[in-house]
């Protein structure tokens, strides 16, 4: 735990809930949930997906107004209607997706919805970047505040958000997963950021699915499962056994090694390449990269967002066209660019974004056989042939719910990520690419993400997994490769290698 002002546990909480409860039709989200925060507090939430973390904190930021149980503010009784109610008492949250609008400026969504005017009505725009300017730099945020806010990396973005909230008059801040896209640089400054406004006094509930990122930050850690309270305890008394314990009421299997420790990776296999990649060039993103993989091999690639490794595996994949190189699968040279033929041949994408790989809206079913319509129903397409090719698929995949009417929005992360890979394990796979495949995933759901792709891995089909999270590599990957603006940095194969080696060569 890092070195931050005390908070007095005595003192009267700055925000403080009783007996919260929450049902969604017949499903209950909370039951009987207490939770407090007090001035200069960094209180962590955890929990697997469906624990109740997200819906206890939209319940105290107004996004949910129908529940059980009372919210007092300084020892006050209030009720949230709507966000705009618990802003104006002072709690204000800021979402995993940002809500900023990234073709407006820095200081225009800063005083989204409420810019200053003029005598004359107009915006008072020498007044607004003026401010905007003061807020930043305060925060020590030294940025133009008259450029588009989407010109700016994750953590600025939010730190503008943060700002916007404080500026509103926020003394309760949640955040919801912020550190779920940052690299460590990036973590770091958001930490420094969120120490100075610890001293100032605000209250921040820290919502995270990184356990290390709660156990250095957090002053108190809350744990729920199943809707229920578990525990809330000092950081420095827990560790990240202890949290996994409590959360999942086991520990973890194949993921933990790689994540508490050093890994020795295999040496590089004498198998013959399936995939091949020869000075593969995109200006801007990648430059002169080469690699390849063989069957049942997991190649892992990290880097720093920003690094060219993940828009490497898309243009792998066909989804980014390079303008130079060779992409080669079973030493069958495929167009650059061409995902149908990337597909066609078993090279499949799983993007970090599941919004381009998956259809929200549209049912589990449809999503499952959508890439492979005529492999999985033949000439003659109807529901009950589609769901009959589906459900084997669920089950193997342990899919939950397996019901593939359901719509795949309504699943959770690590479900949606499930019926990603369902679909693809509809037609043939020779190369899987994943890039960030549990981004925003409890530890519960990656364990089983990770487990499916071992077992394609030991079924013959090779892994390319591109990832920010050294974790997640050092867990997985037989061979390692560093990127660094674009280019391989370092090759680790047959050797020891831990978690501040990569970060070294990233």
């Amino acid at each position: 735990m890092g070195d931050f002002p005390p908070f007095a546990e005595s003192a009267q909480a700055l925000l403080e809930c009783r007996a919260i409860g929450k049902r969604f039709g017949g499903s209950v989200a909370l039951d009987g949930v207490d939770f407090s925060l007090y001035p200069g507090e960094i209180h962590g939430l955890v929990g697997t997906n469906g624990a109740g973390k997200s819906t206890l904190m939209k319940i105290l930021a107004g996004a949910v107004p129908d529940h059980d149980g009372e919210i007092f503010i300084e020892g006050r009784r209030v009720e949230f209607s709507t966000p705009a109610e618990a802003l104006r008492l002072g709690v204000a949250m800021v979402y995993q997706d940002l809500s900023g609008v990234g073709q407006l400026s820095i200081a225009e969504n800063l005083f989204l919805g409420r810019q200053p005017t003029t005598l004359t009505g107009r915006i008072d725009w020498t007044k607004m970047r003026r401010t905007a300017r003061d807020v930043l730099v305060e925060m020590d945020i030294q940025v133009d505040v008259r450029r588009r806010l989407d010109r700016f990396p994750l953590v600025i973005r939010q730190m503008v958000e943060i700002a916007r909230g404080l500026h509103s008059g926020a003394r309760v801040l949640i955040l919801d997963e912020p550190t779920s896209s940052l690299s460590p640089p990036e973590t770091r400054r958001l930490f420094t950021l969120l120490k100075q406004l610890q001293a100032r006094g605000v209250a921040i509930a820290f919502i995270s699915h990184f356990i290390e990122d709660v156990l250095e930050i957090c002053d108190r850690i809350t744990i729920l499962k199943d809707g229920r309270l578990v525990e809330t305890a000092p950081a420095r008394s827990l560790d990240k056994h202890r949290v996994i314990h409590r959360m999942l009421g086991h520990g973890l299997e194949s993921a933990e090694p790689g994540y508490e420790s050093a890994t020795t990776l295999a040496p590089r296999t004498d198998k013959p390449a399936c995939l091949l990649v020869e000075k593969l060039r995109l200006p801007g993103l990648f430059d002169e990269v080469s690699l390849q993989v063989a069957p049942g091999e997991c190649l892992g690639l990290y880097g720093f967002v920003g690094a060219g490794h993940q828009e490497l595996a898309h243009a792998i994949a066909g989804a980014l066209k390079p303008t130079e190189g060779l992409i080669a699968l079973d030493g069958r040279t495929l167009r650059r660019g061409d995902v149908h033929g990337a597909v066609s041949n078993g090279m499949v994408l799983v993007a970090a974004d599941r919004a381009q790989t998956l259809v929200r809206g549209s049912e589990i079913y449809k999503n499952v056989t959508l890439a492979h319509l005529q492999r999985s129903v033949g000439n003659w397409l109807t529901r009950g042939r589609e769901l009959a090719a589906v459900r084997p698929l669920l089950d193997r995949v342990r899919c939950r719910p397996p019901k593939p009417m359901l719509k795949a929005g309504s699943l959770s992360g690590g479900n949606q990520q499930k019926v990603v890979l369902a679909k693809w394990l509809m037609g043939p796979m020779r190369v899987l690419i994943l890039e960030e495949p549990t981004r925003g995933m409890d530890v519960g759901a990656k364990d089983e993400i990770m487990k499916l792709v071992l077992d394609l891995k030991r079924k013959g089909t090779a892994v390319l997994l591109a990832s920010t999270e050294p974790e997640l590599i050092l867990a997985h990957a037989d061979r390692i490769l560093t990127f660094r603006r674009g280019r391989i940095t370092q090759e680790f194969s047959g050797t020891l290698v831990d978690k501040q080696t990569l970060l070294r060569h990233a």
